[in-house]
């Protein structure tokens, strides 16, 4: 299962259950304490991402992707990570990172980094690399520049009806590629409120991610 790193330690399941004990039935008072528990239980409980399992005579089964709600900006973001097709070791890589629930507005003036982790190694992953391309008839080879976080800048002053106009990736040397060069791309559909960032060339395999992380710091 997949590890969440929020970025507070605040418990929002606090709460005084002491005044509904009084001329309660030994049984309902029972019953009740395991509901509350299981009602508190479910939220933590997350869901399963890349895991797997030894099945039909130990054969390998990924599971899904996975949802980690972090906070950032003082607020919960889901970050989704979308699958590619399958390569052919069976498994499927990180194609995307998906972003919902983030207010520009109050992240404004920030700096967004997201990194996956296998939970074996203290390195990040590798995310991904930019392909062979064409560019002012120059051919570029591919591998030369690989990414082991997404960076996205926030503008000061932005808005949500401004979201993706004040939202720019930065590449792994450090150069501010807008919304996207040969190995990364941002989109943002603004009826989901869903920001996604691409990557062509996907290195990150499905089966080891462990844990997300969401860093964020004030622009310079």
């Amino acid at each position: 299962m997949g590890s969440i790193h929020p970025l507070n330690d605040d418990d929002p399941f606090s709460y005084d259950d002491d005044s509904y004990h009084d001329d309660l039935p030994t049984g309902w008072v029972s019953r009740r304490k395991v509901y509350i528990l299981l009602l508190v239980l479910l939220p933590l409980i997350g869901f399963t991402v890349a895991a797997n399992v030894s099945l039909n005579g130990n054969s390998k089964v990924e599971f899904g992707q996975g949802l980690y709600k972090i906070t950032s900006c003082d607020q919960f973001v889901s970050i989704y990570l979308g699958p590619s097709t399958t390569y052919g070791d069976g498994y499927s890589r990180v194609a995307n990172i998906q972003i919902q629930g983030l207010d520009v507005a109050r992240c404004a003036n920030t700096s967004l980094r997201i990194k996956l982790y296998d939970g074996v190694n203290p390195s990040p992953m590798n995310l991904f690399t930019n392909p062979q391309y064409t560019k002012s008839f120059v051919t570029y080879p591919c591998c030369t520049e690989t990414g082991t976080a997404v960076t996205m800048v926030i503008a000061a002053g932005a808005t949500q009806s401004t979201a993706l106009a004040s939202t720019s990736l930065v590449s792994p040397s450090g150069k501010n590629v807008g919304t996207g060069d040969p190995s990364e791309s941002l989109s943002y559909d603004p009826s989901l409120g869903v920001f996604t960032i691409a990557f062509p060339v996907p290195l990150a395999s499905m089966q080891y991610v462990s844990t997300t992380t969401l860093e964020s710091a004030s622009n310079v």
